[in-house]
């Protein structure tokens, strides 16, 4: 009987309902009636909505990360707590991977810095300027992972406003993000250092990025030195003022990929063969400072799954 009232039942809503009716009829093989004649449906699978749907860590995710085109980068360089920064690279890469690729904030990259113990270094991406600040007013205001682990990871930072805002640099016809963009998976490619050279150049900057396009690239190429990148600021008004940005418009960024530090080593000292005292005396008088970091990617850091 009480099987025949749940069946009378579900007849009425169909009735009262008929927009629904083939909806029902669809759920039907979902539906049953346990041993006690009470009627149950199977959970239905949906898409994921938010970061709450996507586990972090989890092997199988996507990668939400790869083959995007992106206008915009940050290196982001974390001063964490004396001690702390294994602890801190555990909960970024378990809470804020995904579910800041999710909302186009893309990951690029986690690293430890040479000679720096507490510093934690990682690279995020963007389609554009405009994508950026919708990207952090909705990661920062709306996302779960964030609102529940922020107070935990912000416990644990010094400073974390040492961020230059970059767009990419085409050296075939100095062209920026702006018009060509830089694919993301060239981050995600299988390496064991990576190498980010800041060069300040001050007042000539542009006669900087000829030398480099005219001279010093084929120098590179000469040493096999071919899997690098150059960067200039992106001086777009930085329009999310809580996360402060270094935007130095003197400033020419290189990040290179290698094996191993030997090969760094060995590489970058052909390069410096290959250079007459000529060139030498024109690249010193066009950079005023030079600042490298050698970074070592984590064990999780952004890289393409091999098929």
């Amino acid at each position: 009987m009480k099987s025949m009232r749940y069946t009378l039942l579900f007849l009425l809503i169909t009735l009262i309902s008929p927009e629904s009716f083939s909806q029902n009829l669809k759920n039907m093989n979902k539906t049953a009636f346990n041993e006690k004649g009470d009627l149950t449906i199977a959970p239905q699978k949906t898409s994921p909505q938010n970061d709450f749907d996507f586990l972090e860590g989890d092997g199988d995710a996507p990668d939400l990360a790869a083959n995007q085109n992106i206008k915009v980068i940050e290196l982001r360089n974390y001063l964490v707590r004396q001690g702390r920064r294994d602890e801190f690279i555990n909960l970024f890469e378990e809470n804020f991977v995904q579910s800041q690729n999710i909302l186009g904030g893309y990951i690029l990259g986690q690293y430890r810095v040479k000679g720096a113990d507490d510093n934690f270094f990682w690279i995020r991406g963007f389609k554009d300027m405009t994508a950026r600040y919708k990207y952090l007013n909705d990661f920062y205001f709306g996302s779960p992972s964030w609102k529940q682990h922020k107070n935990e990871a912000n416990s644990m930072l010094l400073n974390n406003d040492n961020v230059y805002l970059l767009q990419p640099l085409n050296l075939k016809d100095n062209s920026t993000g702006a018009e060509s963009g830089f694919n993301t998976s060239w981050f995600g490619q299988e390496k064991g250092i990576a190498v980010v050279d800041f060069y300040v150049s001050n007042t000539k900057r542009d006669k900087l990025i000829e030398f480099v396009k005219k001279k010093y690239l084929a120098i590179l190429n000469a040493s096999k030195i071919e899997n690098a990148s150059f960067w200039t600021s992106e001086t777009a008004p930085n329009d999310f003022t809580g996360l402060p940005v270094f935007q130095d418009k003197n400033l020419l960024v290189q990040i290179t990929f290698y094996k191993n530090e030997l090969e760094y080593q060995s590489k970058m000292k052909a390069a410096h063969s290959k250079m007459n005292d000529e060139l030498k005396t024109e690249m010193a008088d066009l950079v005023t400072i030079k600042n490298t970091l050698i970074i070592y990617p984590t064990e999780k850091s952004f890289l393409l799954s091999k098929k």
